[in-house]
């Protein structure tokens, strides 16, 4: 959220942000102290403690604070501890008095004193601390005159204890002054007392939504594998994901060594791993081996390690850092003696690893090793030369334990020059990762198997099949890295077409149509004769480019393509290619394949996402959720791959279509992860317009527009006019939540040529019948059916139950006869199988019962009214509940049901997918572990969801949630 006009956006840090926006709000209220309260419970509501740690972001959250309180007509003053300073007695207080020459003129002379003395002798005068804090307090209260005051104070934890103990004595005394206190500090080093008297917020690592746009928001956002990479080594940590971005841009990584970590930049090696230093050599070794070995059982360890050889009497010991050798309780050795060594380690390394625990590298429990953060793994490597590293991967890869996958990888990160033992060992770790469903880790070896490969056609021969296994794994970016290797290193055919599919698929996610449609046109036609089962592959990835930008050139050629192959048993691939070009005139022969492909005895994994697009375009929606569900749920057992953003939003799609409203936007969630982290184009712009489009429908028109104006600012609709015209449908839909006919038809007018020819050949089609009821509120109805006659002029006589029901409508809204006027809006009310599309049987239940009514029909407009308010009422389509609900009344029902709210609307995507895993009994960690979240996020995102939900702890959950297809449910 953005935290002021221009300022930076802090991903992630709501539950911070709201506490900052509640103190400011408390300390602009000077109410008399609460008797009730203690003096650390007045505390507590003037102080915020924000607890992470290092670059997490509390810096951040405490200049958004002093944004905040100034934009409120308030003032902050800043403390920032030094660890240089801690053993100086008020440096702290210095800090905050210093930068303002005249900051002592407001005290009184003998409070001026008081803080001077202190300031110049290091101690306060007879009194103690608590003369000094009221004379600090009457000071602050003074400056507070002027504006109400936040005192800012980050790195607490450096702060000098004088300062510290004068602060907290303040704290307890400032209920009635409108003055309060941010402190940000390091959880491992938090003075106990503060967490006693202060509203705490624990800062946890960001999501993989939250840091992809987080990435995306910094001037060159690392793309494909690098992204990946900084995703994971960052690990949610922002100063990380910052700083190893800007390390990626500066220093141009595409060919680095594929499964290593990116190089630190001073600022996070300084921040991580200033501490080693401070340990013995031994310790410092242990530590590199942890790193290194990357195993969090110090037994495993110690079976790696072997013995390590006693040191020999007479080699002279090595002192600590900054001590002498008297002080080292450990006996030290060489670096060889350590890692080639045959003696007992535990006992050896006791010391070691208690030393480096105290240093904040590790934590140690229960015989498991855990560095505090990947960031320190990484800092800790960073900061030991590449022989010494070399030396622990060797002995770790030695291990007559250690499975094959980790021994390869070891290798590997022991091997500089081509070697082709250690390729081949690696490809075959990646042949494994492939067979457990782990494409994106099977991508990240197989790269560095080329890399490592002598022969230029293994090289090329592995690259493309780590293309194959990034595009399994949902890495565009990435795919288009390794297909341009390969075009750079060879000029044989049948490597290139591979590389082209490959490289087309990689661009079907990006709104670069032409391009995607000249490498996958391209594949083709090298596979035309010699292999036309890959060029029909090819042409069915083309299919998505096609419909996607609504070209009719691309349609025409894919067509007559795939018309020139030979004969062939209908596939998935050929379903697609006949759905996506002519969705309405060859339906029959599209389901003819779509229904042979998907009675198959197996159904390969790559085939269900063209059943699934085949299904949906052929208005077979129940069938296409069926597809996609069950792709999505073979992606999920493969938690590797990364999930498919693109199948999560076709599936929450088409769950919208079959009404089950609150799965889509539950999908939504999974969607939107999926889509951040993998930097995938138009499924970051799909989101959000089925997101604005499910606000609409539910009656948050304001909302709907907000997330359309901020999903689809940098993007181009109309290059994409499948884009365009959901777009369009959304505003409309939104509008007419508001009852705005003018606004809603303005948009829906524009998803047609004023003769009807649609913007999209498929999409447009969607919204004919709202435009023609538009159209007859607003007057406009020769123009509306202009347009309407033109559109179906469009369409063959054989339409899908879906496309029928929606034309009937139209014809029926614009009709002049009573009597035929009667007969078009009966058929489209009642059009057997309209079950399918609830929210448009709805609309033409109750259009048709508002014509019956509008003649004076009442008894006769009362059952389809009915009917459309139950059917609004059950999917959580307030607007137009509220209105059929007010046609019941007109039409002469006394009390007719009032409209119900889903109480699930008010939720956001992610807080809906996190109660609807609560309400089935899942703990925290276990939604946690599904949803890629931490325990504290989950607890986070229950409690802004109880008060929406009107419940107040999980165990009521089941009663709202009734089942994952919908919440029927709801609250009046």
């Amino acid at each position: 959220m953005s935290v002021a006009s221009g300022a930076p956006e802090l991903w992630g840090r709501d539950e911070a942000l709201s506490a900052v926006d509640a103190l400011v709000r408390g300390i602009t209220v000077t109410d008399a102290p609460s008797a009730h309260l203690g003096p650390e419970g007045h505390a507590a509501h003037r102080t915020l403690l924000v607890v992470g740690e290092p670059g997490i972001g509390k810096t951040s959250v405490l200049e958004a604070a002093g944004r905040r309180v100034r934009e409120s007509g308030g003032q902050a003053r800043w403390i920032v501890g030094r660890a240089e300073e801690a053993a100086i007695a008020f440096s702290g207080l210095d800090t905050l008095l210093h930068p303002l020459s005249r900051s002592l003129d407001d005290a009184d002379p003998a409070d001026r004193e008081l803080i001077r003395s202190a300031l110049q002798g290091g101690k306060q005068q007879a009194g103690g601390v608590l003369f000094l804090a009221g004379a600090v307090l009457r000071l602050w209260s003074r400056w507070a005159e002027k504006g109400h005051l936040l005192i800012l104070v980050d790195d607490l934890q450096w702060l000098d204890p004088s300062t510290q103990d004068l602060l907290a004595t303040c704290a307890r005394r400032l209920d009635g002054e409108p003055v309060g206190l941010v402190l940000g500090a390091r959880p491992t080093a938090l003075p106990t007392s503060w967490e006693r008297q202060a509203t705490t917020v624990r800062l946890g690592h960001l999501d993989d939504v939250q840091a992809g746009r987080l990435l995306d928001s910094l001037p060159t956002p690392p793309k494909g594998r690098l992204r990946r990479q900084v995703l994971r080594q960052a690990a949610g940590n922002p100063l990380g994901l910052a700083e190893l971005a800007r390390s990626v841009a500066r220093d141009g990584r595409e060919s680095g060594a594929a499964g290593v970590d990116l190089p630190l930049t001073d600022r996070l090696e300084n921040l991580f791993a200033q501490d080693l230093a401070s340990l013995t050599p031994m310790a410092r070794r242990l530590v590199l081996v942890a790193a290194v070995a990357d195993l969090p059982d110090t037994a495993a360890l110690a079976e790696i390690l072997g013995d390590v050889l006693q040191p020999d009497p007479d080699e002279p010991t090595e002192p600590e850092a900054g001590g002498t050798g008297d002080e080292s309780t450990v006996p030290e050795q060489s670096t060889a003696a350590v890692f080639a060594g045959r003696t007992r380690v535990l006992d050896v390394a006791e010391d070691a690893w208690a030393r480096a625990e105290e240093a904040g590298l590790l934590v140690l429990r229960d015989g498991t090793v855990a560095f505090r953060h990947p960031l320190v793994r990484s800092a800790v490597l960073a900061a030991f030369p590449f022989d010494e590293r070399a030396r622990v991967h060797r002995l770790v890869a030695s291990a007559p334990g250690l499975d094959a996958d980790r021994r390869a990888w070891h290798l590997a990160a022991a091997t500089v020059t081509p070697d082709e033992d250690v390729a081949a060992a690696l490809e075959s770790t990646a042949d494994r990762a492939r067979l457990r469903g782990g494409y994106a880790a099977a991508a990240m070896t197989l790269e560095r198997s080329a890399q490592l490969s002598p022969r230029t056609e293994d090289r090329v021969r592995r690259l493309n099949a780590a293309a194959q296994s990034a595009m399994f794994g949902g890495h565009p970016k990435w795919v288009a890295d390794l297909t341009a290797a390969v075009a750079s290193l060879s000029d044989d055919e049948e490597a290139r077409a591979e590389a082209h599919v490959h490289a087309g698929w990689a661009l079907t996610v990006t709104s670069r149509h032409d391009e995607a449609m000249d490498r996958l046109l391209k594949a083709a036609d090298a596979w035309a004769v010699s292999d036309p089962g890959r060029c029909l592959e090819a042409l069915g990835t083309a299919a998505t480019v096609a419909y996607n930008s609504g070209d009719s050139r691309y349609r025409t050629t894919l067509l007559r393509r795939y018309r020139e192959l030979p004969p062939h048993e209908p596939n998935a691939e050929s379903a697609w290619i006949l759905a996506s070009c002519d969705p309405h005139g060859g339906r029959a022969e599209a389901l003819r394949h779509l229904r042979h492909a998907a009675s198959a005895q197996t159904v390969e994994l790559r085939h269900w996402g063209p059943l699934g697009a085949a299904a949906w375009a052929l208005d077979e929606t129940d069938a296409a959720v069926q597809y996609y569900g069950t792709l999505l749920e073979l992606f999920r057992q493969a938690p590797t791959s990364g999930g498919n953003a693109t199948v999560a939003s076709a599936h929450a799609i088409a769950q919208f279509e079959a009404g089950r409203w609150s799965a889509a936007l539950s999908g939504l969630a999974e969607a939107e992860r999926a889509a951040s982290a993998g930097g995938l184009e138009l499924a970051m712009v799909s989101v959000p317009l089925l997101s604005a489009t499910l606000a609409a429908v539910r009656g948050d028109a304001e909302r709907a527009v907000s997330v359309l104006a901020q999903g689809t600012r940098d993007f181009d609709l109309r290059g994409t006019l499948t884009f365009e015209v959901r777009a369009r449908q959304a505003r409309a839909l939104a509008a007419l939540a508001d009852g705005d006919h003018q606004v809603a038809y303005f948009h829906l007018s524009r998803l047609f040529q004023p003769d009807g020819r649609p913007v999209h050949f498929h999409s447009s089609f969607h919204g004919l019948a709202d435009l023609a009821s538009s159209a007859r509120r607003t007057g406009r109805t020769e123009e509306a059916r202009t347009i309407v006659e033109g559109a179906v002029a469009q369409l063959p006589a054989d339409l899908s139950p879906r496309l029928w029901l929606i034309v009937q409508r139209a014809h029926g809204v614009l009709e002049e006869d009573p009597a035929r006027a009667e007969e078009l809006l009966r058929a489209a009310a009642f059009t057997p199988g309209a079950e399918l599309w609830p929210f448009e049987r709805a609309l033409s239940l109750a259009e048709f019962g508002e014509w019956l009514r509008r003649r004076h029909r009442n008894a006769d407009a009362r059952a389809p009214l009915t009917e459309a308010l139950e059917l609004f009422q059950t999917l959580g389509a307030v607007p137009w509940a509220t209105r059929a609900s007010a046609e019941l009344r007109a039409a002469g029902v006394d009390r007719p049901d009032m409209p119900r709210r889903d109480a699930t609307m008010e939720l956001t995507s992610q807080q809906l997918a996190i109660v609807e895993l609560a309400a089935q009994g899942l703990t925290n960690r276990e939604i946690g572990e599904r949803l890629f979240l931490s325990p504290r996020t989950v607890g986070f995102h229950l409690n802004r969801a109880f008060p929406k939900l009107g419940v107040t702890s999980r165990f009521q959950l089941r009663d709202v949630i009734s089942s994952p297809k919908g919440h029927a449910n709801a609250v009046e």
